[in-house]
């Protein structure tokens, strides 16, 4: 997506450009062009991956890169015609059960479990549960594809992923938040990217989301927050475009794809929640997304012994996530009770594992993202809005010496859980982007 964009932004100021494509890759990049208006953007498709083109065979694809720069651009490549988009029918298919699901399923409208046919009156049952208008536009960004979605729309996915009319709030408010270009990479990322959404406030219980045993995982008393989870990865497929292997380009994917929502359990935590520490009223009501999933570990026993040698753990664990997001600890009420036993606020817990999570100078060059991520921020480029993520100082120290490897204020703790154990998972998820349930209701 990005390179075809810079591809294009070369173009509109005058430069010829072409974009070389792995192999693989050309039905994002063409979904790109067609979206950003440039369908016959010039691009010459290579092996994948590109990187590993030898200096042998580089002069085969030479005079495709020669041609593409200086051939005249013809008519329809100056002139695009405007991209004519089919507009369904209202109503789809009528079938059995059986068959609407295959209909659904053809046609990529499915997370490949069976679905719930948004009917009219299912879809009009759950348009009960806002004030607002079925046409009202909730945002017209999307993602992947920036694709405008009403709050009918919503609807329909939420009736599609089991979601009771009294969660519809949520719905529309998770889509706001997850609408931010913090996520335009990561949703169609190589790295099986998944999305975390955590729900707070008064709403949270008044839905029925389970915050106790079991909150994360699949069984009894998790309706609200499978089909919730479930219901952002839909809207991803159905309502922003998203393919697999088309602009989804997860290599291996990644189980927490398929539902990853709960609320957080305030009553038994020992501290404020975690909307509060984001800035919000404590009887707000908020939707909270964050973007990574592909790193997991747990459940750091220690805390049940010895809550500082847990943090430590934690920390030690953390160091070790490739760079440069951070990471989420979910953490059982008996675990948060403990540190804070030790006298420890959550924001001083916080920043104890992130003092601890640390790396060598040698280690922290050695990351995979060091020379096309963390480089760049080292030389003055902001961070989705943040510069001076790390000091440049860093660069003074030896091989040898140790420092916190995270950005400031990105280890983050929310208690989650049944006090069956004091345990607690780091989860590498980042960039949280929030939304208030109250105004969709």
């Amino acid at each position: 997506m990005w390179g075809a964009h810079w591809i294009m932004e070369l173009e509109k100021r005058g430069i010829p450009g072409v974009f070389i494509v792995d192999r693989g890759f050309e039905a994002d990049t063409q979904i790109t062009c067609d979206k950003e208006g440039m369908p016959q953007l010039r691009r010459v498709v290579v092996p994948h991956p590109c990187g590993e083109v030898s200096d042998a065979e580089l002069p085969k694809y030479l005079p495709q890169l020669i041609d593409a720069l200086t051939r005249p651009l013809t008519e329809a490549e100056s002139s695009p015609p405007p991209l004519e988009i089919e507009r369904p029918e209202r109503i789809a298919f009528e079938g059995t059960l059986a068959e609407v699901n295959r209909f659904f399923y053809k046609r990529g409208w499915s997370d490949g479990l069976p679905i719930i046919p948004p009917t009219e009156k299912a879809v009009r049952e759950m348009l009960k549960g806002t004030s607002h208008a079925p046409g009202e536009v909730v945002t017209t960004r999307m993602l992947p594809e920036s694709q405008t979605v009403t709050v009918e729309k919503v609807a329909i996915v939420g009736v599609m992923a089991g979601c009771e009319p009294r969660t519809l709030p949520v719905l529309l408010a998770l889509i706001e938040a997850f609408a931010n270009e913090r996520f335009a990479s990561t949703v169609r990322s190589t790295t099986s990217i998944s999305f975390l959404a955590v729900v707070n406030g008064p709403v949270a219980r008044r839905i029925g989301m389970n915050a106790g045993g079991n909150a994360l995982g699949s069984g009894t008393g998790n309706l609200g927050n499978a089909t919730i989870g479930r219901f952002l990865r839909l809207a991803i497929i159905c309502l922003g475009g998203s393919r697999s292997g088309v602009n989804d380009m997860s290599s291996i994917g990644n189980p927490s794809k398929y539902s990853f929502a709960f609320a957080e359990n305030e009553e038994r935590s020992p501290w404020e929640p975690f909307h509060v520490s984001l800035g919000f009223r404590q009887e707000d009501s908020v939707v909270t997304v964050m973007t990574g999933g592909w790193s997991h570990s747990g459940p750091f026993a220690w805390l049940q012994e010895d809550a500082e040698r847990g943090m430590n753990t934690m920390a030690d664990a953390i160091a070790q996530y490739e760079l440069p997001s951070g990471a989420v600890f979910i953490m059982d009420p008996m675990s948060a009770r403990r540190i804070a036993a030790k006298g420890y606020s959550k924001q001083a817990a916080e920043e104890y594992i992130h003092a601890r999570a640390t790396r060598t100078l040698a280690e922290f060059q050695a990351d995979h993202f060091y020379v096309p991520i963390v480089e760049p921020i080292l030389a003055g480029h902001d961070w989705y809005g943040k510069k001076a993520v790390w000091s440049p100082d860093i660069l003074k120290l030896r091989p040898q010496d140790r420092f916190a490897v995270y950005p400031e204020g990105s280890i983050r703790i929310i208690v989650v859980g049944g006090e069956t154990n004091a345990h607690a998972q780091a989860w590498q998820m980042s960039r949280p982007s929030s939304a208030l349930v109250e105004k969709w209701q």
